[in-house]
């Protein structure tokens, strides 16, 4: 079998589950990611690559992410280290990135934070983009943090990790102080479920996604720790849940943030909320 031959096999295994645009753009980064081969080579697989192909096709018949079967997902242009502990990169994160490094430009912010950062796609690709003194990735998960630190060592960047809850205020003393605080928190609400793909519902962690009981529970937490810990000034970016842009402004003004600013993604979905201590 060559390589051709196995992207038409993924492509019609992918047929029932997926448009044929999605699969065959699938089935390509698979190729590429746990093979090395391009699509369109006449290169033979070997036997033991025909095993494996099959059970890459068994695993994505189960809804399973093809990014978790490659081991590797696509971020702004750059390629990170993903496995089931994490989220998988999405492009709405990236609008979030694109204006963090625009704000970076404009404002000379020379530090900043992540909070929940997961793969530790923002940050390192901040750093790679920009020219940062200070970046700073914070999570909750031991787990989660190997995925960021290995995803640092591709880079070359120097993102420091902090593992921590950040829901225990306790340790909100203990926080570098920055110029910015960014955030893709969890913001799904366990009523969405419902609507939710089964390769996200049932293989994403759930930490991740989902708000435990109120939805407003990062974005308030967030605010109060700029407001009680962070210079004058400090900048804070928040990706958000498109149905609830008016509750997260609403929370960054009561807890006394200015320049409150809903931002909408290139879909025209709410997206992102801005403020500023």
């Amino acid at each position: 079998m060559t390589a051709t031959e196995a992207y038409q096999f993924l492509c019609e295994q992918l047929h029932d589950i997926y448009d044929d645009r999605e699969g065959a753009t699938i089935a390509r980064y698979l190729l590429e990611d746990v093979f090395a081969k391009q699509f369109w080579s006449e290169e033979e697989l070997q036997d033991q690559d025909i095993v494996l192909l099959k059970q890459v096709a068994n695993r994505l018949l189960k809804y399973e992410p093809w990014q978790y079967i490659g081991g590797k997902a696509d971020f702004y242009g750059l390629k990170f280290n993903v496995n089931s502990s994490v989220l998988i990169p999405r492009p709405e994160t990236e609008e979030l990135v694109f204006m963090a490094l625009d704000l970076i430009k404009r404002e000379g912010i020379e530090s900043m934070l992540d909070i929940g950062t997961g793969s530790g796609i923002i940050p390192i690709t901040i750093g790679v983009k920009s020219r940062l003194n200070a970046i700073f990735g914070l999570d909750v998960s031991e787990d989660v943090l190997n995925i960021a630190k290995s995803n640092n060592l591709i880079h070359g960047t120097y993102v420091k990790w902090i593992k921590a809850d950040f829901l225990d205020e306790k340790i909100w003393p203990t926080l570098p102080v920055v110029d910015m605080v960014i955030s893709n928190p969890p913001y799904i609400t366990s009523s969405e479920k419902s609507t939710m793909h089964p390769n996200v519902l049932h293989h994403e962690p759930h930490l991740a996604l989902f708000v435990r009981d109120d939805a407003m529970e990062f974005y308030d937490a967030i605010a109060k720790m700029v407001m009680e810990h962070q210079r004058d000034g400090c900048k804070v970016l928040v990706e958000i849940n498109e149905n609830f842009g008016a509750e997260v402004c609403q929370v960054f003004l009561e807890c006394g943030l200015k320049h409150v600013v809903l931002i909408q993604d290139l879909q025209g979905k709410d997206r992102v909320v801005v403020g500023q201590k």
